[in-house]
């Protein structure tokens, strides 16, 4: 269901970003605006990272095996990888167009028709974030929660590419070259976030919330008086945790049927496989 759900979103986005860049190279090459231009490349990109991402959650859904006890769930986390990279590079070219354009400046031809129809396209990314938000609440996915990210930064690059495009034709060429700058940057400090963060979950970063929810449900069974240490591993939609506790336990039956017990409510409460050290009474 959360394969369906991600998958679904992903190419719907595809198709929508993939229209929006025709709309919009469209437009930027009648009036000749960098900052569309600059606008209509990112859909582009925008659409090649939901391409890359249905590849990626088909392929996290291949069953475990020898090699792969847990599966290919961290394929999220370098499709993540491959997303941060894609929008790193894509504002610093952005960049060198923008600036490119300063320097050499060219007649934008402003039209209200193509103000509005730019307007339209920022409300739909508003809408796309919202789907990608509503995705990730349900499955936790880092992709989908870069994804919307993006949107509503892409939301607010196009509306502040409506007034400056509108605001050409009265101060000059250049609020269009400035405009793509600062789309630009924008751009490049999403994709430097998305990088750090991924980066971060590729080198093994410590996965706080699920950890202090673990750790909730252990000391919450009357059985264990302490949680000596925790700590959690992600793996695309399931996570392994593995637990240090002290309990009230005498007998091997009684440390058996506890550990079934805590493993049984880890799983159907986080989705997670959990390992069990006793560390004694």
């Amino acid at each position: 269901m959360k394969l369906k759900n991600k998958t679904a979103v992903c190419s719907a986005a595809f198709a929508v970003n993939l229209i929006l860049f025709f709309v919009k190279i469209y437009i930027a090459l009648s009036s000749n605006s960098i900052s569309i231009y600059v606008d209509s490349l990112n859909s582009l990109a925008d659409s090649l990272i939901c391409f890359i991402a249905i590849i990626g959650f088909k392929a996290a859904c291949v069953k475990s095996n020898e090699n792969y006890p847990f599966g290919l769930g961290k394929i999220e986390t370098l499709i993540n990888f491959i997303l941060s990279l894609v929008i790193l590079f894509t504002g610093c070219a952005f960049i060198y167009s923008s600036l490119q354009r300063l320097m050499y400046p060219v007649p934008v031809w402003f039209s209200a028709k193509y103000a509005a129809v730019i307007a339209v396209t920022a409300v739909i990314k508003l809408f796309m974030a919202s789907a990608y938000r509503k995705s990730y609440k349900s499955n936790s996915s880092p992709v989908m929660k870069s994804l919307c990210t993006d949107s509503v930064l892409d939301f607010f690059v196009s509306a502040c590419i409506v007034v400056s495009f509108t605001l050409t034709s009265v101060l000059g060429y250049a609020v269009d070259s400035v405009m793509g700058i600062a789309a630009s940057v924008i751009i490049i400090v999403s994709g430097v976030k998305t990088l750090v963060a991924s980066c971060g979950e590729i080198i093994g970063k410590k996965d706080s919330r699920l950890t202090d929810k673990a750790r909730e449900i252990l000391i919450s069974n009357s059985l264990v008086t302490e949680v000596l240490k925790s700590e959690a591993h992600i793996y695309g939609d399931y996570a392994v945790i593995n637990a240090e506790i002290r309990a009230n336990v005498s007998s091997a039956d009684e440390v058996f049927s506890l550990t079934d017990s805590l493993k049984s409510e880890i799983k159907n409460r986080l989705n997670a496989e959990l390992f069990i050290n006793f560390g004694g009474n």
